[in-house]
Formats: C-alpha cells, sequence, structure tokens
C-alpha cells in the first residue's frame, strides 16, 4: 500500500494571503481561498487523556495529526478545513523525508470550540 492510498481524507489549507489590509487600510490577517488536498487526519489521544481540556469552563479544543502529501504549501500560521471542522496548524508543520526525498507533511492542529 502506498502513502497516498492511506490519505483517506480530503481537506482545504488555508494560508495567509500576503499583503491583505482591513477596510481601513491596516494590515490585517486574511486567508487565501484555500487548497483542496488528500490528506488523513486522526484524533490524538495523549497522555492517556482525550485530548480535549475545558479552559475558562467555555472553550474546549480537540487536537488532530494531519498527514498530507508534500507538495502542499502550509505552515504555522496555516488553517485546515476538515468536513465541518476548522483546524488551527499548532507549530510549524514537520516535512518527513524518506530516503528519495520529501515524503509527507506531519502536522499538529487543534479544533477551539466555543470562545
Amino acid at each position: 500500500m502506498s502513502f497516498t492510498d492511506l490519505l483517506i481524507h480530503t481537506v482545504t489549507v488555508f494560508n495567509i494571503a500576503a499583503g491583505s489590509t482591513d477596510r481601513y487600510g491596516n494590515e490585517s490577517q486574511a486567508f487565501d481561498a484555500g487548497t483542496a488536498s488528500p490528506a488523513r487526519v486522526q484524533a490524538l489521544d495523549v497522555g492517556g487523556q482525550a485530548r480535549e481540556r475545558l479552559a475558562g469552563g467555555d472553550t474546549r479544543s480537540r487536537w488532530f495529526e494531519v498527514f498530507l502529501p508534500p507538495t502542499v504549501t502550509i505552515d504555522g500560521l496555516s488553517q485546515i478545513q476538515w468536513g465541518a471542522k476548522r483546524l488551527q496548524v499548532d507549530g510549524e508543520p514537520s516535512l518527513i523525508n524518506d530516503s528519495a526525498g520529501p515524503h509527507h507533511y506531519q502536522v499538529n492542529a487543534r479544533e477551539v470550540l466555543g470562545g
């Protein structure tokens, strides 16, 4: 089975659009239209606890690990749409290499619910 056979999900990766400004002309953080990509998304479980955290009572975060092909453009500020879930990349994505070169990206991401 090849790596691409393991990519059973489809996600959309959104990156910060360079030169974005708000209606007052101030620099802003707006995302591009997004790029669809095959992926594999897995919920994480860390330290024997479901990786859902309560913080301040109203905010919950769920953590995911996302595997993407090496051709995807993604960085630590990107967001990933997976179905109805919008995930924020947490830290810089890791580009994993094998003997032939870049193999895939491994990305930690969190879904923030509430606020």
